[in-house]
This record gives structure tokens, C-alpha cells and sequence, in this order.
């Protein structure tokens, strides 16, 4: 049986008296896309500088591969890719020409296989156009394309989609999904959007102040509910309260940050709209939350994030 993509084991980083990592034990099968979850601060970058060797740990170890991370650097990493911060490239040169020039410091690396990653990143129409002309998107997508340039088994992001706007960031998911699919790598990712891990992760992983809270496959925690949480802005609010707590299919009604949140079956969600339309209740948004926020909202409470970890 091959050793797992990651696998770490008491690994723990201080700085000062804070401990930016805690105790981490986590393990990372091969063939994943893991989400690496957690609120700002919560330690995700550290980790993945400590796996990338890029700073020592004050405690434990970590194996990429079978490989420690303490002994056998930099044995390891021409079989990892990393994309840890904003992509930097020659902005007077072409998508391809600053590709040619990154593929000189891998073997086997050629032309043809720079044009084959910028026909993965989306960017083939595009190779020969200065990078200067790219959208913060598409420098993006070119940043995670030159991290695979070697075909690496194991590609680490770091929030690849922080900055983008809606479209940016789904042509950066559906690049992952590619790159899963038709290179066949393990996937890496660190994030605190609920949404993109539930849309493209198989496996996740939750940080809070450094320390592993949870950790399984996402349709697990998909799973956990059956009623699904439905946000409700409505005016008056009294009014719409007690409309739903009369409501027999309806349970848990709270309100927050002047709204109402409460459980409902999907299937019932019409019969909803129907009572508060004939109590006056005045209605500007009736919203099932993510499943996955659902579950996250367990356990870090329920600020008004947009979909974010608070």
C-alpha cells in the first residue's frame, strides 16, 4: 500500500508565546482533493509553509510521500507544486515565453508541455499574448499552470481563488477539476470559502487556532442534516415569526442579525412562501444556506459571512 500524498504527526509551529500550529495530525490520501478549511488565522498557511519546508517546525514531523519533511528535504519536492501567494511573472514577455523560461529549471520539461498546461489553465488562445494584457484571473490560472509544469504528484494552493470575481473564480475550479481528472494529481487546498470546497473537494479538513477539529470525506458532513437551514429577510419580522413557528414542518426558528433562520424540508419550502404571504408578511429574501455552511455554522456560530468562515 503507497504511503499517503501528506501525513503529519504532532506537527506544530511556534512563534513566540503563539502557537500557529497545534498538534496537527492529519493524513491526506492520494487522488484527492482535500479542502483545508478554516477561518483567517486559524493557522492553514503555516501548515502549508511547513510542508513546503519553507520554515522549520517547533515540533513533530511531516511525511509528503513516505518522505520526512525534516530529513529528506529537498528530496521530496520536485514531486510537489505550490502555488503559496500571487503569481509573479515578466509582464513585458508572453504567457509561453515566461513558461519556456520557469521550464529550464525542471528536466524533461519542453515547449509542448508548456502549451499543454496553458491548454489546461484555459489559456491556450492566449499563449502568445503579454502577460501585461491578462485579467487578474487569468494570471491566476497562469500561476497554478506553472506549478504543474514538472508534473508534480502533489499541488499545494494556498486561497487560489482570494481576488477574483464570480467568473475568475469558477474558471479557477473547473482548472482544479481538470487537473484532478487529467493529470491524476493529489490536490491540496486551502481555503475559507464553504462553497468551493463543497463544489469541488472529496475530502476536508477543518483549523481552528491552530488545532484539527474535524476531518473526513465532504459528503459526510453533507450528510448530516436532513432539514436544510433557510435563511428568511422579511418585514415585519414579529409577524413573520409567528407565521413559522405555527408551521408544523418548521423547527428551529431564530432570529439573527435581523433575520430569521430556521429548518425546513425542501418540499416544503413553497408552503412557507404561501403562510407568510397571507399574513402581510412582506417578503425580500427566502434562501436555503450551503449544506456545508449548514454544518460549519455548528461550529463556529452564525455571523452574516457571504458564505465565508467568520
Amino acid at each position: 500500500m503507497s504511503a499517503p500524498a501528506i501525513a503529519t504527526s504532532n506537527l506544530s509551529k511556534r512563534f513566540g508565546k503563539r502557537m500557529a500550529v497545534n498538534r496537527l495530525d492529519l493524513e491526506v490520501p492520494e487522488g484527492e482533493i482535500f479542502g483545508f478549511l478554516g477561518p483567517n488565522g486559524s493557522g492553514k498557511t503555516t501548515t502549508i509553509r511547513l510542508l513546503l519546508s519553507l520554515i522549520r517546525p517547533s515540533e513533530g514531523n511531516a511525511h509528503l510521500f513516505g518522505q520526512s519533511i525534516r530529513k529528506e528535504y529537498p528530496r521530496y519536492l520536485h514531486q510537489v507544486g505550490a502555488l503559496a501567494d500571487e503569481a509573479d511573472f515578466y509582464l513585458n514577455l508572453s504567457a509561453l515565453a515566461n513558461l519556456k523560461l520557469l521550464a529550464r529549471l525542471h528536466k524533461g520539461v519542453d515547449e509542448a508541455r508548456c502549451l499543454e498546461v496553458l491548454r489546461l489553465a484555459g489559456l491556450e488562445e492566449r499563449a502568445h499574448d503579454r502577460v501585461k494584457t491578462y485579467s487578474h484571473g487569468m494570471c491566476q490560472r497562469l500561476g497554478i499552470a506553472q506549478a504543474i509544469l514538472h508534473r508534480p504528484h502533489l499541488l499545494i494552493l494556498d486561497e487560489p481563488t482570494t481576488g477574483l470575481d464570480p467568473q475568475g473564480m469558477h474558471e479557477v475550479r473547473l482548472m482544479i477539476r481538470r487537473f484532478a481528472n487529467e493529470e491524476g494529481m493529489t490536490i491540496f487546498l486551502s481555503s475559507h470559502l464553504l462553497n468551493e470546497v463543497e463544489q469541488i473537494c472529496t475530502s476536508m479538513a477543518v483549523l481552528s487556532e491552530g488545532k484539527l477539529l474535524v476531518s473526513g470525506p465532504v459528503q459526510q458532513f453533507l450528510s448530516a442534516e436532513t432539514a436544510t437551514l433557510t435563511e428568511l429577510q422579511a418585514n415585519p419580522i414579529g409577524s413573520a415569526r409567528t407565521a413559522l413557528e405555527r408551521l408544523p414542518f418548521v423547527s428551529q426558528v431564530e432570529e439573527k442579525n435581523g433575520r430569521l433562520q430556521f429548518r425546513v424540508d425542501h418540499q416544503h419550502r413553497p408552503e412557507v412562501a404561501q403562510a407568510l404571504i397571507e399574513q402581510d408578511v412582506e417578503i425580500y429574501s427566502l434562501t436555503p444556506v450551503s449544506r456545508l455552511e449548514d454544518y460549519f455554522l455548528s461550529l463556529f456560530g452564525s455571523p452574516d459571512t457571504g458564505g465565508e468562515l467568520p
